[in-house]
């Protein structure tokens, strides 16, 4: 089958990790984002003009919505730039979604 060299402005991700709970045992969690799709050029850009705050601003950038967010009450979030960045405060998320970002939005191998 042939390659596109078209394809959508959109990808969907899904985020999938641990996170320890107070007795150290790892709880899984999973969420779901529809981000911008950027070529290999606008991604080095945008990388390597960023600050301290470089991965959540990226993320802040790119993310259109989301599902599978859920805030204290366990009520599911709505996606905001700010309930983005909350997000990103916890250690590790901002890292673990660029990482999934960058591995979905392009070409990968067929197994």
């Amino acid at each position: 089958m042939a390659i596109k060299m078209v394809i959508s402005d959109q990808v969907g991700i899904k985020v999938k990790g641990t996170i320890n709970d107070p007795a150290g045992i790892p709880q899984p969690f999973d969420f779901n984002l529809v981000c911008q799709r950027l070529d290999a050029e606008q991604i080095k850009v945008r990388l390597n003009s960023a600050s301290d705050d470089s991965i959540s601003g990226f993320l802040v950038d790119i993310v259109e919505s989301w599902s599978g967010v859920r805030d204290e009450d366990d009520k599911f979030l709505p996606y905001s730039a700010d309930a983005l960045r909350q997000l990103c405060r916890i250690p590790g998320i901002a890292t673990l979604t660029l990482q999934t970002y960058l591995a979905e939005a392009g070409a990968k191998a067929k197994n």
